[in-house]
């Protein structure tokens, strides 16, 4: 019987422990909703529909999303662990019921033997080895007896304990369902403001081809500017072993020196576990071509990943490196700052605020300026990572957020 309730409790221990990795998600979800929530309600005071409130209510229709997937993914586990107790429950009360009738069958036996019959039992008997088993057999029976009404007193215990589980998972079941019924709710409404707010977007079609040309012209610019600090890396590198006169301008990559290789590789490490350039934010807009979020058939070809933040959020350095430049390009909001990294190269566009200059070290998580916020009430980080002149998937590399 212990052997059988020590098999049963044990998928109820990996239960408890994946339902505390459950409740750890579900913090962070809520850090997060609660997080986009302020960064919507700053948009939203603006009055009007712009992307940054799109981006903002799709984050949030993402959360919500999330939240019911886990409730539903507790419920699943409160089921099973219900079922489990259940099946305890029903072993034991089987163990209890054989229990009660061995012992029922014992007192019976007793009552009818009588206690004139036992003293019968042990002087009846012919030699005092045969007494002296008897007189044994008589207390063995008396301490089974004993452990039979034990045996039923912790089954007992064990039935109002299980009971208590079931009542617990009744409530706590309850909970979910209360709280899966809230965040439907709001994904309702989330959704029909989504279409409201699209609805608008879409009779501002030539604005938003206007913004989207812009983009893509300083996005080529970037290009630009990024190929030219390769090159003069390039040139800077070479021209310390041999003349100007011998550089090759058709090399594209920095020659991995010591030093830039040292560094190249430690930067590589960090690869999915590297910080944000901003404390909290959530991803706006993905790495590469993707449709834009209202202009029908139309593709967007992001350098990085669109960050968007809370007002004169902090803008901090992923790793430590040497500033390349610090400029502004047209069609891009605030001012860009490149910091090199051996042969990679991190990009921080749309900063209102530079506490940098070209050339400077930096430190990991110092601080490079400040986020720009625009006229709709938008603050947006746009976050690069190059290799040589090869643009790479921000989100490969930042850690879960």
């Amino acid at each position: 019987m212990l052997a059988g309730l020590l098999i049963l409790s044990l998928p109820l221990a990996i239960a408890q422990k994946s339902k505390a990795q459950l409740e750890r998600e579900k913090k962070a979800r809520h850090r997060k909703i609660e997080e986009t929530n302020r960064i919507l309600s700053r948009v939203e005071k603006q009055k009007k529909a712009s992307l940054g409130q799109l981006n903002a209510i799709n984050q949030q229709i993402q959360n919500r999303e999330q939240a019911i997937a886990s409730i539903n993914d507790e419920l699943k586990g409160i089921q099973r662990d219900f079922t489990q107790i259940l099946g305890v429950k029903a072993s034991l009360e089987i163990d209890y019921q054989n229990i009660r009738k061995e012992y029922a069958a014992m007192v019976y036996a007793a009552s009818k033997a009588g206690n004139l019959n036992k003293v019968v039992f042990l002087f009846s008997a012919e030699t005092f080895n045969q007494f002296t088993m008897r007189l044994n057999y008589l207390k063995q029976y008396a301490k089974a007896r004993r452990e039979q009404v034990n045996k039923m007193k912790a089954i007992q215990l064990d039935l109002d304990t299980q009971e208590k589980l079931l009542a617990a998972k009744r409530k706590e079941k309850e909970l979910l369902l209360g709280e899966e019924l809230k965040q439907s709710t709001q994904l309702v409404g989330l959704r029909v403001k989504e279409l409201g707010v699209v609805g608008e977007l879409t009779g501002k079609e030539k604005e938003l081809q206007r913004e989207l040309e812009k983009q893509r012209s300083a996005y080529r610019k970037v290009e630009k500017m990024i190929a030219e600090l390769v090159r003069r890396e390039i040139r800077k590198s070479m021209s310390r072993t041999r003349s100007e006169s011998k550089i090759d301008d058709d090399v594209e990559k920095i020659p991995m020196t010591p030093e830039v290789a040292l560094i190249s590789k430690t930067f590589t490490g960090t690869k999915r576990s590297m910080i944000w350039p901003v404390s909290s934010g959530f991803i706006a807009s993905r790495f590469g071509k993707h449709e834009h979020p209202v202009l029908k058939k139309v593709y967007v070809d992001n350098l990085g990943v669109d960050i968007q933040t809370n007002e004169n959020e902090k803008v901090r350095s992923v790793f430590e490196g040497v500033v390349g430049f610090v400029a502004s390009v047209p069609g891009m909001n605030g001012k860009i700052v490149t910091i090199r990294h051996g042969n990679y190269f991190t990009v921080y566009s749309n900063l209102g605020e530079v506490n940098v200059k070209t050339e400077q070290k930096v430190s990991a998580r110092e601080v490079i300026g400040r986020v720009y916020t625009d006229a709709d009430g938008v603050s947006m980080v746009q976050f690069q990572i190059w290799k040589d002149n090869q643009r790479l998937d921000p989100e490969e590399w930042l850690a879960k957020h």
